[in-house]
């Protein structure tokens, strides 16, 4: 019961850190791509031939799509941002679960479990996707269930995990196409056979084989479908996204060996669990960590590989330092101070002391960028100054019990996205005129009856206007009215009169006109 209990108090928690921040920022242009489709879907009701737009978009499997559809249809909300992203929240929230359960499964530990997962749950990048809803933590996640299911039939010889192997992966390949397996799923097999071996795999070779059977056919589906209906388009979509990996966002081969920066409070930590001595050293089973190091290890390898490098796709790296942190973490658990040795006494006053900087370092932005300009009152900065004084004064006071640095850490974290990082957010990357203009937005809110004509737009914009937006071109015949987004060229001044100008602001420091134009009478 009680372990029950601690689960459920995990995944509260979890669902805490990944909504914290999900009113802070608007729509990226992946948000917005999945959103405008799923608003697109139930537009058409067509649920298989994908739009953005307006125009055919086969560039990213419909899986996410469809969830956020489905919130769509089921909240009778197709504008509210916040909303559209429970499904991101709920994946998120599975990621830990399974974290959870997949590191019970090697190490039989609960505790170790546990701890693996509320590091997962605190750590910075893990927080910033999980409220993001693009395509890269659903292939992740669901590449990663599908690690549960195989692990947990490999044991058993059970038909059932290994068919829930093939779902997991069938919803990983159809949420962003063989990223998840290629990333995170390979590299653990990889992993796991070298380190315990290819009995159990030869042993359940024939449910292996159904596995791959099922997960093809459900799989595929989908893109047989498309490619049916469209087939010389499907294919050129599949050339130019084969030739997008090799071109766009190039980056150099080492371009993710900073990714321990962006676990953020746990930044020592995971330094700590990619050396595999040290790791050796505070596990208690060598072949566990010797296995998380050469995964670790495989998937960094994986994802140099591939030229087209951002750092959401590094999402497998930030799991696996999850897991490698478990164990340094439940190597300190129930130790005292006064059983550690200089290294470990060192180590653990350092990250004390980089808590209470970054500390001060939070309160001090807040009060320059807040206070001083009028965005925040005094009386919410001294909240935020009592509860990390009073958090760090626990911390720092604390001399007997390792544990409280532990938890501390990941508490921090959460603490920091709650009172300070919204606004650090909002106010460093998301500037606007929001004072002196409405946002483009609020047309999502109530949108125009009038057709929208645009020569120069953003994806996002068909998102914030709420409607599609037509590609003004001089082939085309136009209405009598509709709404020009942009520069009002000359050659439309001629034609049409000027009914309502207005100016409103993008998310990023941008302002946009919109004319309402109405055709003139023509003289006789």
């Amino acid at each position: 019961m009680s372990e029950k209990r601690n689960i459920f108090y995990l995944l509260l928690l979890a669902l805490v850190a990944f909504s914290s921040n999900i009113w802070v920022r608007s729509a990226d242009i992946m948000e917005a791509r999945n959103f405008i489709t799923a608003r697109e879907m139930l537009e058409s009701k067509n649920y298989i031939i994908t739009t953005l737009n307006g125009q055919l978009r086969f560039e990213k499997p419909p899986l996410p799509t469809w969830l956020t559809a489905l919130v769509m249809k089921i909240t009778g909300n197709i504008e509210n941002e916040v909303l559209l992203r429970i499904p991101v929240i709920l994946i998120s929230v599975l990621l830990i679960y399974f974290i959870y359960k997949v590191v019970l499964e090697f190490k039989k530990s609960h505790r170790v479990a546990l701890l693996s997962a509320f590091v997962g749950t605190t750590m910075f990048m893990l927080i910033k996707i999980g409220n993001e809803n693009s395509w890269d933590m659903y292939t992740y996640v669901f590449s990663f269930g599908a690690i549960f299911f195989l692990v947990k039939g490999l044991k058993s010889k059970k038909m059932g995990y290994f068919i829930g192997c093939s779902i997991f992966l069938s919803c990983s390949i159809l949420s962003k196409g063989p990223v998840g397996i290629y990333g995170l799923f390979i590299p653990f097999l990889i992993a796991h056979i070298y380190v315990y071996g290819k009995t159990k795999y030869l042993e359940n070779r024939k449910n292996l084989l159904y596995m791959l059977i099922i997960t093809l056919i459900l799989s595929g589906i989908w893109p047989l479908l498309a490619y049916r209906s469209y087939p010389e388009y499907f294919l050129s979509v599949l050339k130019k996204e084969s030739g997008t990996w090799r071109s766009k966002h190039t980056q150099g081969i080492f371009y993710y060996l900073d990714y321990f920066i962006y676990t953020g409070s746990w930044i020592f930590f995971s330094i700590l669990g990619v050396n595999k001595k040290i790791l050796e050293r505070y596990s208690k089973e060598k072949r566990y960590s010797k296995f998380l190091f050469i995964w670790n290890i495989l998937i960094f390898v994986f994802l140099s590989l591939i030229k087209m490098k951002k750092k959401r796709y590094g999402i497998p790296l930030y799991i696996l330092s999850s897991m490698e942190i478990g164990v340094i973490c439940d190597y300190y658990y129930d130790k005292f101070w006064y059983e550690l040795n200089s290294f470990d006494k060192i180590f653990l006053k350092i990250q004390k002391y980089f808590i209470s900087f970054i500390s001060i370092g939070i309160v001090g932005i807040l009060f320059e960028f807040g206070y001083l300009n009028g965005k925040l009152s005094l009386k919410y900065i001294l909240i935020c100054t009592l509860i990390l004084g009073v958090f760090n004064y626990k911390i720092l006071k604390n001399q007997e019990k390792v544990k409280y640095v532990i938890i501390g850490t990941g508490v921090f974290m959460l603490l920091v996205n709650i009172t300070a990082s919204w606004f650090i957010d909002r106010n460093f990357y998301n500037k606007s005129f929001v004072n002196k203009y409405d946002k483009l937005s609020v047309l999502r809110e109530e949108t125009p009856s009038l057709e929208i004509y645009s020569e120069d737009y953003e994806i996002e914009d068909v998102w914030r206007v709420g409607k599609r937006i037509n590609n003004l071109d001089k082939s085309i015949e136009l209405p009598e009215e509709f709404i020009l987004l942009g520069k009002l060229e000359k050659n439309l001044s001629k034609d049409y009169k000027i009914e309502l100008e207005k100016t409103y602001v993008k998310d990023k420091d941008e302002l946009v006109k919109l004319y309402y134009l109405k055709k003139k009478e023509s003289k006789i």
